[in-house]
């Protein structure tokens, strides 16, 4: 929400967030009515200093809003993190971190499997070990497709928690399987190719169609790029919009992740610059916790 969003649930202040492209979310829980009564979420936005950017930003909601309900046992906001720490065309490995959100002391067994892009389950690990209050899993995956941009295969992770044997989490990720290196001499390569990087720099913004994230619109337009050649972008200048990195990943597109357009310097009177010292570790946690699963 653009920008200095502050979100109230049936007259409780929930918080306030002041940077408009980074997510985040409230817990509810405290403050919900029962069942048949009538909650209310009220939102404010305070975008009215100007200038605050260097390019058109949009005011207001224009991103998706969820409500998530949970387990009081469940796997928490952007709990599962998985990486590929070994993988080539033989085999890959693949490595997941899960961070849980536990209600009582009962024992907790994750499954997780993953799935081809054809629904075919094609691996699966039923035990975990615990380390720093994390739990870990370990699976490989036989002659895994590798993702690239000329063929970007997504793989699905699917993460059943069960506490004391009763099934009380599912969680679902998208993920590629994929290796690449930066050599001095030889440039960029991908699973072993060498890659040469052909990018753009990428707005929010959908030109008239305004700051409002519009899934066909940003398709068409990925499109378009992939048309002229390009197979990397640059999110200029702040965290995009989550379906966009989505779009990215099934269309085949590196992308440089961007936190912000300033620091502790402004570039105008009221950007980012006087949030920064307070907020900037806040919103680059959310950006790399939301993005990190993503294989580009």
């Amino acid at each position: 929400m653009h920008r200095n969003s502050e979100v109230w649930i049936n007259g409780r202040y929930l918080g306030k967030w002041p940077y408009g492209y980074t997510a985040f979310r409230y817990d509810l829980t405290p403050w919900l009515r029962p069942a048949g009564q009538l909650n209310t979420v009220a939102v404010r936005v305070d975008n009215s200093q100007h200038p605050n950017s260097r390019w058109y930003t949009g005011s207001g909601i224009y991103r998706d809003v969820r409500l998530v309900a949970t387990s009081k046992t469940a796997i928490k906001h952007w709990g599962s993190f998985i990486a590929t720490p070994d993988a080539s065309s033989n085999r890959a490995t693949v490595a997941i971190e899960h961070d849980v959100n536990q209600e009582g002391n009962g024992a907790l067994k994750f499954v997780s499997a993953i799935y081809d892009a054809q629904g075919r389950k094609v691996s699966e690990a039923d035990i975990a070990t615990k380390r720093n209050q994390k739990y870990y899993q370990t699976l490989t995956v036989d002659r895994p497709q590798l993702w690239s941009t000329d063929r970007p295969y997504l793989y699905k992770m699917v993460t059943r928690v069960y506490q004391d044997d009763k099934w009380v989490d599912e969680y679902t990720s998208t993920f590629g399987i994929r290796y690449f290196n930066f050599d001095v001499d030889n440039g960029f390569s991908l699973n072993g190719k060498y890659l040469k990087i052909l990018g753009v720099c990428q707005h929010h913004d959908l030109g008239a169609l305004g700051a409002a994230f519009n899934v066909s619109a940003a398709k068409r337009q990925l499109r378009i790029l992939k048309e002229m050649g390009v197979n990397a972008i640059r999110m200029a200048h702040n965290p995009p919009a989550s379906k966009l990195l989505d779009l990215c990943d099934e269309m085949g597109f590196l992308v440089m992740d961007e936190s912000f357009d300033m620091w502790a310097k402004k570039k105008n009177k009221f950007d980012y610059f006087s949030d920064f010292p307070e907020w900037h570790k806040r919103d680059l946690e959310h950006m790399v916790k939301r993005d990190r699963n993503h294989p580009r």
